[in-house]
Parts: structure tokens; C-alpha cells; sequence
């Protein structure tokens, strides 16, 4: 139905128009037979609605653009937002998507990841160059894709389904399932002797439960600080060349500051992940090497610069470093 009040307002140019005519013409043919008085007031009248009109419809205009403009971003954003919710609801829904997932995680021997690079001398494989899409679904429709992560969590589940969620329940932050992970995960890590087949999944749901804890990784940093085995370090160690956020680095520097031995090859992993975190600039890694003179040597000097020139950093930023001689 139109609104009555949009007609009022185009109304209101035409009926100004309409009294300065009546005016005119009253001015026109009746004036001379008007007292003087009248024929003054007659006239300033005009004069005041003539201005009135240039007035008005500069008011007028100024105002349209205005609302023109106004209407536009209002359309854009509504653009937008139906794009975003097409996305999500087009083509798929998340149980169609997610079936698809589970099929082809289940059926591969290789165990899918939603981050890049995959661990090296593994059987990782990233699952997605883009996440694009993950990530509006996500976004939208989130009670849904938790229903069906709880049921990939289940023990039951196929390890490379277990993995894959807890990876979808770490990125995403999804707090709502994240206990469910440590309650399965920890009494297994606690056992020790993880065998190769759980260690994946095991340490993959102690990281996705640490994304959604506060202080964000603090059980993660905890077995860091305690544990004894080597390959736990190593998997452990890997997480801030995949992710290199400026949470993880406390986590490298009480690793660093523990009174346990660390093997040369977990050093190794740890200049790299050091290289990692100083390129995204969250954490300053000539400084954090410096700090350790007790775990590093000449010897690491070459490891490095290949390691950093590896990551685009310039020799140059080695410069003074201890590990000089």
C-alpha cells in the first residue's frame, strides 16, 4: 500500500507553486482596484512566497541528495548481508557439506587439516587452500555445524573425523563442544606412551580445547613445560609456523626456560617457529634467540640464517645476534 505521507511531501513544491499563481493573478487583474495599503501588503506577499519557493526547493533538493545517498549505503549493506546469507544457504546446506567432508575424511589415509603448511614427514594433508567459505557458514549457521563436530568428537569416531573437528572447534572457537575434547584427550595424554595413530588427534584436541580456554593456551603451554616426550614437543612445536599469533609466544619462552634438555632437532623447530612469529610480527625473534644463550651455540648460527632466509627475512636482521662469534 503507498504511503499517504510520502504523497504530502511531493505535494508541497506544487502547492507553493499554486499560491504564488493565485497571487500573480490576483496581483495581475485586481490590483489597481486595491487600496494602496492592500496593494503594498499584495506585493511584499509575493515577494516573501517567491522566496519562500527558492527556499523550499533548495531545501528540497538538498535533502533528496541527501536521502538518496542515505538509501544507497542502507542498500549496499542490505546487498551485503543477502550475498553473505546466499552464500551460506546456497547450493549446500551444512549437513550436506559436512556429510561430504565426513565421506572423504573416513575413506583417505592421510589425515586432513584445516591449516597450512602440514606437518612435514606426516601424513597431514591441508584439506583447503581457502576457508572463505568455512568461514561464513560458520558465521551463520554455527548451532548447526556444532551439532554435527559433537557427533565426529564421539570416541567411536574415525581419528581423521576427530582431528578435522577439533580443528573446526579451535579455528572457530567453538566453546560450546571444547570441553568435551579434554575431558576424552586428557586421561589419554596423562597415560603416556601416546601411540602414533592417537597422538594426532590426542594433542590436535588439547590445542582446539586451549584456543577456547582463558588465558588462551594455558593447558597447551602446561604439558609443553612438563611433558618429556619428544614427539609431543615436536607437534607442540609446530603450531606457531601454522598459526603464528602472538599467544603462542609465552608458550615458546617458558618451553625455552624449563631446566629439561631439549633435543638439537626440537631447537631447530623452534628457530623456525621463532622465524615464523617474527615475520608476522608478534614477537620480536632476535631478541627472544638472545635470550638463551644456554640453549643456543655457534653452531646454530647457520641453521639461523638458512632458516630465516627460508621466510624472506634479511641476513641483516641477524646482525649482532649472540649467536655470532
Amino acid at each position: 500500500m503507498p504511503s499517504t505521507n510520502k504523497t504530502t511531501y511531493a505535494a508541497v513544491p506544487f502547492l507553493i507553486f499554486g499560491i504564488i499563481l493565485i497571487a500573480a493573478f490576483f496581483l495581475k487583474y485586481f490590483e489597481p482596484k486595491l487600496p494602496e495599503v492592500l496593494q503594498n501588503w499584495a506585493e511584499h506577499l509575493s515577494i516573501a512566497l517567491i522566496v519562500a519557493v527558492v527556499i523550499g526547493l533548495t531545501y528540497e533538493y538538498t535533502s533528496h541528495l541527501f536521502r538518496e545517498e542515505i538509501l544507497k549505503n542502507l542498500l549496499h549493506e542490505s546487498q551485503e548481508q543477502v550475498y553473505q546469507a546466499l552464500r551460506a544457504y546456497s547450493v549446500l546446506t551444512p549437513d550436506e557439506v559436512f556429510h561430504l567432508l565426513k565421506e572423504i575424511a573416513s575413506q583417505i589415509n592421510q589425515t586432513p587439516t584445516l591449516f597450512h603448511p602440514a606437518r612435514p614427514k606426516s601424513n597431514e594433508y591441508t584439506f583447503t587452500e581457502s576457508m572463505d567459505f568455512f568461514d561464513t557458514l560458520v558465521k551463520m549457521r554455527p548451532k548447526e555445524i556444532v551439532k554435527i563436530l559433537s557427533t565426529w568428537i564421539e570416541p567411536k569416531s574415525h581419528k581423521n573425523l576427530k582431528y578435522l573437528a577439533s580443528d573446526f572447534i579451535g579455528k572457530y572457537q567453538l566453546t560450546e563442544i571444547a570441553d568435551e575434547l579434554r575431558r576424552q584427550a586428557e586421561p589419554i595424554l596423562h597415560l603416556g606412551n601416546l601411540s602414533e595413530d592417537d597422538r594426532g588427534w590426542v594433542l590436535n584436541y588439547i590445542w582446539a580445547y586451549s584456543c577456547c580456554e582463558k588465558p588462551m593456551y594455558k593447558i597447551l603451554g602446561d604439558v609443553m613445560r612438563t611433558t618429556s616426550d619428544h614427539e609431543i614437543e615436536k607437534w607442540i612445536l609446530f603450531l606457531p609456523v601454522q598459526m603464528p599469533s602472538i599467544e603462542l609466544a609465552p608458550m615458546i619462552n617458558d618451553y625455552l626456560e624449563r631446566d629439561a634438555p631439549i633435543a638439537d632437532d626440537n631447537l631447530l623447530l623452534v628457530i623456525q617457529a621463532v622465524a615464523a612469529m617474527h615475520r608476522a610480527q608478534t614477537v620480536d625473534g632476535v631478541a627472544l634467540l638472545k635470550k638463551f644463550p644456554n640453549r643456543f651455540g655457534p653452531h646454530h648460527q647457520d641453521d639461523v640464517e638458512r632458516i630465516w632466509r627460508n621466510y624472506a627475512l634479511v641476513p641483516e636482521e641477524l646482525k649482532g645476534i649472540f649467536l655470532q662469534t
